[in-house]
């Protein structure tokens, strides 16, 4: 429920930001259709919007949230017009969710029901179910039915209840959501999405929140941002060698003056916001099985942080329009919006996310002239030959570039490939044994690089320590992307982190299976991961961006909202300081931006533009994670590298 409840604010934010819906309200009646059809099994009352009618007037006529009909007629986001047909979802009584008791609440000065929802942890939508009368409206002394549910903490009923389900921490003196969160190994946004009155009323000593069972001592790493588990495999991190191109530096990037002209620049969005839709719904009726984990909804997070960028672009002056278009992986819809022209005014073109739907739009684009974004996997190969694509999330050859970019530029390190000689990991070590290589011989004026390879199936952990030396640091690259080895063989490296200076680089591939790595022999080691995105969640602006984040659409951001704020402050700055045409001007945009930094370089004479920007993250003794750098065409940071210890052992 809350999870169907968090859509459902969305789409109210939705509604009230860019994209224009008729926001008059009217108390005109409404006639309830008696026509109705089923699709796909379900059942809809086709209703025929009349002059005067408004969405509001409609959702009261059918006793139906007005955002669940926005859910289920996309084309109301563009406008409501008389003799539009609205397919209106049939309630039925039999899938409501009955409560046993209630308890009653007095409304007070000030109160809203999104304050009374979080002070009793339940949904606005259970609120409204049971309290028909609030849509008139919340008055003061107005008595409120709240429905009691066992696996609900409330305050004045914070016992344990579902064990089986959740640890129930017990509140200490000057206890914080940070120590517990590192108590337990989750995150603080985990401990919040499953506390919800915290967000309310905050710790109180003595009470218990609870902590849940499926995500205690999961690995907080950042992993892949990824929609299409099937693109970012190991094989594809061995591309064709390009060649990047520099920027142009005769663009006379100071010409263009927004405000000379102040034209309207026109945006398409293409997501599958329905499918998100979709799967909150279908959650929300599997979520009475406790073995049941919510998925990541990225493309609705992704337009919420994209919809605060266009915000807070619209404030410095920027007049943009916004049209969204609701795509799924059928290719024959991409096919009919580029056959009706619905994309022909377009400055810019933002998604689709799936490869083979984004090569018809690439080609479109291509032909047109207008800039096209692939917003959020990391494979595509409309990057190499098309001009006008700009691919955001860094290639896996990408990042192992800038890694090697990175290690080579300290001299006195030993470098160790352990590798069981498996056909894909030959091709990964030669692929990072080149880079290495040309790298060090560039920065250091040799060609002796002290590299050293062991062929664990044969040598095992004593050939692996014949390699180490006392006096430098030793680096550990293991090219492998077998889940058991890996794991097996990070146990085994342990105690010799106690008898040298140890740095394990870890591999992009090894995001897939994160879930099962100990974290602990994480930072024994001294992992450093190179990722394309990093949220560091002390910062201001990110702080900043969370406040507003929960204040339009009442939940947590994730990783895709972050990146969809990111992604539409910085093309949309771009129109804004150099127009359409900004590519050749990209090199001059600096901008503070959430837990990207991005650096689009060219790839090759007729390719695009890729972000290589790349965090270097340090898993420190300290179990805490730092960035200890940010490589884009230079390393950016002065080359301080981490006071590497051999490990103490911690006294009981």
């Amino acid at each position: 429920m809350i999870i169907k409840n968090i859509l459902l604010l969305f789409f109210s934010a939705l509604i009230l930001t860019s994209l224009s819906l008729n926001a008059q309200e009217t108390t005109n009646p409404v006639k309830k259709s008696t026509k109705k059809e089923t699709i796909n099994g379900k059942k809809y009352f086709v209703h025929e919007v009349q002059k005067g009618e408004s969405l509001y007037a409609i959702s009261k006529a059918y006793n139906i949230d007005k955002n669940i009909i926005a859910i289920e007629n996309p084309d109301v986001f563009e406008s409501l017009k008389p003799g539009q047909i609205l397919r209106i979802p049939c309630q039925s009584e039999t899938t409501t969710t009955k409560a046993t008791n209630f308890k009653t609440h007095t409304v007070t000065k000030g109160e809203t029901l999104y304050s009374i929802s979080k002070k009793y942890s339940v949904s606005i939508a259970d609120l409204n179910k049971y309290n028909p009368e609030v849509a008139n409206g919340l008055q003061i002394g107005q008595g409120i039915k709240i429905p009691q549910k066992s696996d609900i903490l409330t305050e004045n009923n914070n016992t344990p209840k579902d064990t089986a389900k959740y640890i129930y921490h017990k509140i200490e003196k000057n206890q914080t959501l940070y120590s517990i969160s590192r108590q337990y190994n989750v995150s603080i946004d985990d401990i919040y999405q499953t506390n919800l009155e915290l967000e309310t009323n905050g710790l109180k000593n003595g009470e218990f929140i609870r902590i849940p069972k499926n995500i205690i001592n999961k690995p907080v790493i950042n992993e892949e941002i990824s929609v299409d588990t099937k693109t970012d495999t190991t094989k594809q991190i061995i591309v064709p060698e390009v060649t990047y191109i520099a920027p142009v530096n005769t663009a006379d990037c100071g010409k263009y003056n927004y405000a000379t002209n102040r034209p309207s620049f026109k945006i398409s969005l293409l997501l599958p916001l329905q499918s998100d839709a979709l799967t909150i719904e279908s959650e929300n009726e599997a979520s009475a099985n406790s073995n049941f984990e919510p998925q990541p909804k990225p493309f609705i997070e992704y337009y919420e942080g994209f919809l605060l960028a266009v915000d807070s672009m619209k404030r410095k002056g920027l007049n943009i329009t916004v049209k969204v278009f609701d795509i799924k992986k059928d290719s024959s819809k991409t096919q009919d919006i580029i056959n009706k022209g619905d994309l022909d005014n377009s400055d810019l073109i933002i998604g689709p996310v799936y490869e083979n739907n984004f090569k018809l739009i690439s080609d479109y684009a291509k032909k047109k002239n207008i800039n096209v974004i692939y917003p959020i996997n990391s494979h595509n190969s409309e990057v190499f030959s098309n001009p006008k694509v700009f691919q955001v999330n860094s290639s896996l050859s990408s990042q192992m570039s800038q890694a090697t970019k990175y290690l080579a530029s300290f001299k006195d390190i030993n470098y160790i490939i352990i590798q069981n000689g498996t056909k894909d990991e030959l091709e990964i070590i030669q692929n990072y044994k080149t880079k290495l290589f040309k790298e060090y011989e560039t920065n250091f004026k040799t060609d002796k690089v002290p590299y050293t390879e062991v062929l664990y199936s044969s040598e095992g952990l004593a050939g692996v320590e014949k390699k180490l030396v006392n006096d430098k640091i030793n680096i550990f690259i293991i090219p492998s992307s077998n889940q058991i080895f890996v794991i097996n063989l990070l146990t085994k490296l342990q105690p010799l982190t106690k008898k040298f200076k140890i740095i394990m680089a870890g591999m992009p591939s090894w995001k897939k299976f994160d879930n099962n790595l100990e974290l602990e022999y994480l930072h024994n080691l001294n992992m450093h991961s190179f990722v394309p995105f990093y949220a560091d969640y002390t910062s201001t602006v990110v702080k900043s961006f969370i406040i507003d984040y929960r204040f339009n659409y009442k939940c947590e951001p994730s990783k895709y909202s972050l990146l969809g704020y990111d992604t539409g402050i910085y093309f949309l700055t771009a129109l804004y300081n150099y127009g359409h045409d900004f590519q050749d001007c990209l090199h001059n945009l600096d901008l503070n931006l959430l837990q990207s930094d991005f650096n689009f370089v060219k790839m090759g004479e007729n390719g695009g533009y890729e972000n290589n920007g790349t965090f270097i993250l340090h898993y420190n003794q300290d179990n805490d994670v730092k960035i200890v750098n940010v490589i884009t065409d230079s390393i950016k940071s002065p080359l301080i590298f981490p006071d590497i210890q051999v490990r103490k052992i911690k006294q009981q």
